[in-house]
C-alpha cells in the first residue's frame, strides 16, 4: 500500500463568513485505491475536469496504437495523429461514421477492445453522475455567530439554524460538541470533547427556524466563559444536525464549526419569523445570522423594542 506519511490534508468547515480549518498528516484527500469515494468527494468542476482528462487520455493511448501501425485503419491519412485521435474518439463513443474503419486483424482487435472500454467508461460515468445527483442534501442554514445572552435571567448560549428547503423536515436532532484544551497529569496537552446539554435537542417538525439553547450554569463546561479569555480563544465548537426529508424519503445531515472568537457576547438574534395574526408565519432566511445588542430589564429579561 502506498505510504502517505509525508502528505498533508486540510479540511475546511465553513459558513458564509466563518471558517474552521483542520489538517491531517499522513493521509491523502485523493486516494486512488478508493476511486468510488474519490469520485464522489470531488466538486462538480473537479469531477468534470477528471472525466474530460480521463477521456482524452484513453483516446490518446488508442490513437498512438493506431498511429503506430500504418494501414490498420482504412482511409486513415498516413502520419496523421490527429485523424487517429478522432477515429479513437468515434470508436470509444461507439459512433462509427463509416469514413474510417478497421482494415486489418490488428485494427479489428484494437477497435474491439476500445469499444468495450468505451461501454464500460460510459456506464461508469453515467452511474457516478446519477449517484452524485441523487445524494440528499440537508440545506440547513446556520447562523454565522453563536450568541451568549440573558434568557429568563440566566446566561445562555444560543445557536440558530434554518430549514432552507421549501418543505418541512421531520425528526430533527441537534448536537453541539465543544473541544476544550486540557492538561493531563503528565503535562500533555489535549482537546477534551464535551457535549452541551440543550434545552431541546430534537424537533419532530422543523419547518422554519430553530434556536438551540444551552444554559451556562455551574454544570456547563462553558461556565464562566468570557470574551478574550484563554478558554474562549482555545474553544472549538461543532454543531451537527440530522433530520429526515419526507420529499426525498432519506435522512440528511449537516454540520457547522465555530471558534470561540466567533461567539457574540451580549448580543441576541434579531427576529427572523413574523406572524400575520392568522394562520401564516413568514421566515426570512436572510436574517438567520442577524444579531442585535440585547436590551434587558432590571430583572435580566429581554425588553423587546418596537
Amino acid at each position: 500500500m502506498k505510504s502517505h506519511k509525508n502528505q498533508r490534508t486540510r479540511t475546511t468547515i465553513a459558513s458564509k463568513s466563518i471558517t474552521m480549518n483542520m489538517e491531517k498528516l499522513g493521509v491523502s484527500r485523493f486516494d486512488f485505491n478508493d476511486p468510488y469515494h474519490f469520485a464522489l468527494t470531488l466538486s462538480w468542476p473537479e469531477f468534470f475536469v477528471v472525466v474530460i482528462l480521463a477521456d482524452l487520455a484513453i483516446n490518446a493511448v488508442f490513437a498512438l496504437l493506431y498511429y503506430a501501425m500504418p494501414g490498420c485503419i482504412a482511409n486513415l491519412p498516413p502520419n496523421s495523429f490527429l485523424d487517429a485521435f478522432f477515429f479513437s474518439v468515434e470508436t470509444l463513443a461507439t459512433v462509427g461514421y463509416g469514413v474510417m474503419s478497421p482494415a486489418t486483424r490488428y485494427g479489428h482487435m484494437l477497435s474491439t477492445l476500445e469499444i468495450f472500454m468505451g461501454m464500460v467508461f460510459t456506464a461508469t460515468m453515467t452511474g457516478l453522475v446519477f449517484v452524485r445527483f441523487s445524494k440528499p442534501k440537508a440545506k440547513i442554514i446556520f447562523a454565522d455567530h453563536p450568541v451568549i445572552t440573558q434568557h429568563g435571567g440566566r446566561p445562555v448560549l444560543m445557536l440558530r439554524v434554518g430549514n432552507g428547503r421549501v418543505n418541512a423536515l421531520s425528526d430533527a436532532v441537534a448536537r453541539i460538541t465543544v473541544l476544550l484544551l486540557a492538561v493531563a497529569p503528565d503535562g500533555q496537552h489535549f482537546r477534551h470533547a464535551h457535549d452541551l446539554k440543550l434545552k431541546r435537542s430534537d424537533m419532530p417538525f422543523f419547518p422554519l427556524t430553530w434556536t438551540l439553547v444551552h444554559e451556562l450554569d455551574a454544570s456547563s463546561p462553558l461556565h464562566g466563559l468570557t470574551p478574550g479569555s484563554d478558554m474562549c480563544e482555545q474553544l472549538r465548537m461543532m454543531l451537527s444536525i440530522a433530520a429526515r426529508d419526507p420529499s426525498l424519503g432519506a435522512q440528511v445531515h449537516a454540520a457547522q464549526g465555530y471558534r470561540g472568537s466567533d461567539i457574540a457576547f451580549g448580543m441576541r438574534y434579531a427576529d427572523a419569523v413574523t406572524w400575520d395574526g392568522k394562520d401564516t408565519s413568514v421566515a426570512d432566511m436572510r436574517k438567520i445570522s442577524a444579531i442585535e445588542p440585547e436590551v434587558l430589564t432590571p430583572g435580566g429579561y429581554h425588553k423587546h423594542e418596537d
